[in-house]
This record gives C-alpha cells, structure tokens and sequence, in this order.
C-alpha cells in the first residue's frame, strides 16, 4: 500500500514538474492516559485509511498532494488499543465465528474531509482543518453511533510550506486524538451501549432464568 502511495505522488509530481509540492505527513503521537473501557471491540481500519491522499489544485500556485496514510495508523492504532480492554484488528461487520461472542462491538474510524490553507503574500499562517467519522457498531452490524469528530491546526511559514502544511496536520491531527479519548464514552448512544454490555451476561455464561 505504502508503495501505491508513493507511485502516486511520483506520478502527479511528475506530471506537474516545477508547480507541484508533495507533503507526507509523519508523526509519533502521544498514547493517552486514559482508564481503558470495559469492553473487548474489534477495530476495522479501510485501504481508504491506509492509503489516504488529499490531492488538490490551487488555480494559478500549484498543486498539492498530502499523504496522511501512515500518519492516520500513526494517531488511532495506539490510541483506540488504549482506550479499550481488548482491541483487535477485523476485516468487517457483522462479525462471526469466535469473533461474534467474544467481542462487544466494532469501532471503525474513517478520514470523510481534509482541508487546507496556504498563506498568500500577507498572510503568515498555514491552517489545516480535518473531520473523522468515528462509528461504532454492534457485532451483528446494526449502527450504534456514527461520530464527527474535528480537527484544526496552524503553524507559522517559517521555511518551506511543505514543512508547515505537515506541523499544521500533525496539530490538527493530535487534537482529534485528544477528542476521542476524551468524549468517546460521553456520547449518549455510547453510554447506554456501555450500560447494555456491562448488563450483558459474559462470554460462555446464561442468563439466570427466573421461574
């Protein structure tokens, strides 16, 4: 996948000779100190997340290509591992085999919108602004929550504009982060999902029938 990436900012570089500037946003970013929920969640991550790259046109300045595919693994691999008691890879809903009784839902975070600013003459800031829709599933399909959650960063054009345009990401990128280890629990379909599976009878166990 990572290969594919490149292969494609080659490409468009290539094409756009002397106009084009390519970015490819890379990071480490802080696991949050969070109690984790008790909960065992399965967690899809799409090629689109993998292999996402925001490619656009500035009319008459350049065009620009920004791979955030590494820095979206980067960011929600640890921090969805830590928010979880277990937290394990799978390829889709509804789940099945082992998967269907041992997990209680499926979290899968998704990159819908990327935008960006580049200064003119006068300005001196690059601000990037950015939307994840985080949805929550049970583990026969059906939608628990499906949750916006935005991002917004500037960084100041001290040299390159590629450099900014990557500090502003990473900004923007860490305070989704600290939004969803934060507020995840504290939305209302969240809660009463919560409130559902701590109710629930654990894996390999009945419920008390009542004569």
């Amino acid at each position: 996948m990572r290969t594919l990436r490149c292969g494609l900012i080659s490409v468009v570089s290539a094409v756009m000779a002397g106009c084009s500037s390519a970015v490819v946003v890379e990071s480490t970013f802080p696991t949050p100190l969070v109690e984790p929920l008790p909960v065992r969640v399965g967690l899809i991550f799409a090629d689109e997340l993998y292999d996402y790259i925001h490619s656009e046109a500035i009319p008459q300045r350049s065009t620009w290509t920004i791979d955030l595919g590494d820095a979206n693994i980067a960011m929600l691999q640890p921090l969805l591992e830590s928010m979880f008691m277990e937290a394990t890879m799978v390829e889709s809903v509804p789940l099945s085999g082992a998967n269907l009784g041992r997990l209680d839902g499926v979290v899968e975070p998704v990159l819908e919108k990327f935008e960006f600013d580049i200064p003119g003459e006068r300005d001196e800031f690059v601000e990037v602004w950015m939307q994840y829709m985080i949805t929550l599933y049970q583990p026969d399909g059906r939608i628990v929550v499906q949750w916006p959650v935005s991002g917004y960063g500037k960084y100041e054009t001290g040299g390159r504009r590629e450099d900014a345009v990557e500090r502003a990401a990473i900004v923007a990128m860490r305070e989704v982060g600290a939004t969803i280890s934060t507020k995840f629990a504290e939305q209302p379909d969240v809660g009463y999902w919560l409130e559902e599976r701590s109710n629930a009878p654990a894996p390999g166990q009945n419920a008390a029938v009542i004569d």
